[in-house]
């Protein structure tokens, strides 16, 4: 028997109709919706040194570099055990493409025993809340940033 008297099954003819049918099913509303902004956050000014229970400022920059605006912002300051994060402000709802804001964090040395490392870091990233809309950040490399920060002084445990 050669190839052109070759029958097909029933069943793969039904199977190879399905798989066509879904890959030309339409794209489902949801993803008509989809928006891109590549959020990018950067260290404006923090110190290099700091105290044991010393509250100090570290300023951000968010920039949205678009192509469209970025909505239900999330900012976050990141630190290791020996600091806590307490108060972020300057945090906007909506940033539109091109426009960029600055976020202060107020930051406190709150451990600083005997054995800590001396050597610490803080940091920070943004995103953009993707619901209920979908929302793509093409470059993710540029929404998280940190800087190295020493502990000096004399080791105090805990701080009040």
């Amino acid at each position: 028997m050669n190839i052109s008297q070759r029958r097909f099954h029933p069943l793969l003819i039904a199977i190879l109709a399905i798989a066509f049918a879904i890959g030309l099913t339409p794209v489902p509303a949801a993803y008509a919706d989809t928006s891109t902004s590549d959020l990018a956050i950067e260290i404006l000014s923090a110190p290099r040194h700091v105290k044991a229970c010393e509250v100090f400022e570290v300023t951000f920059r968010i920039t949205n570099l678009g192509p469209d605006p970025a909505t239900s912002l999330f900012v976050f300051a990141s630190t290791p055990d020996q600091l806590g994060a307490f108060e972020l402000s300057g945090v906007p709802e909506t940033l539109a493409a091109g426009e960029s804001v600055i976020i202060t964090a107020v930051v406190k040395v709150v451990a600083f025993g005997p054995g800590d490392p001396r050597n610490v870091w803080i940091g920070g990233g943004v995103s953009s809340e993707p619901y209920p809309n979908t929302s793509l950040d093409p470059n993710r490399e540029n929404n998280r940033v940190s800087q190295p920060l020493r502990l000096i002084g004399k080791a105090s445990g805990t701080c009040p």
